[in-house]
């Protein structure tokens, strides 16, 4: 039921910063930065248009969150921490 992709928060931000998948694939969010970070849909502080895409606290360093898309768009997030962390991810039907 869909593939799982992964991104992962880096000193530069996020890498990938944009990706393409289809509608019913999850991403993985983990970090390599030794501290907590919590990725959600724009925009921030809201995190309004897409809010389902939102783990709703800050994830610890050591663990990674998983979200299944399943609208169809063009999804930018940031990171919640630090939001000049950017990044997109555009879901194909």
């Amino acid at each position: 039921s869909g593939k799982t992709h992964t991104i992962q928060l880096v000193a530069d931000g996020y890498e990938p910063s944009e990706i393409t998948i289809e509608k019913g694939d999850s991403v993985t969010f983990k970090t390599t930065l030794g501290k907590p970070f919590w990725p959600a849909s724009n925009i921030h502080p809201t995190h309004g248009i897409y809010p389902e895409f939102d783990p709703q606290d800050a994830i610890a360093p050591d663990k990674t969150w998983s979200f299944k898309f399943t609208k169809v768009g063009r999804w930018r997030f940031h990171d919640h921490l630090a939001p000049y962390f950017t990044g997109r991810i555009n879901v194909e039907g």
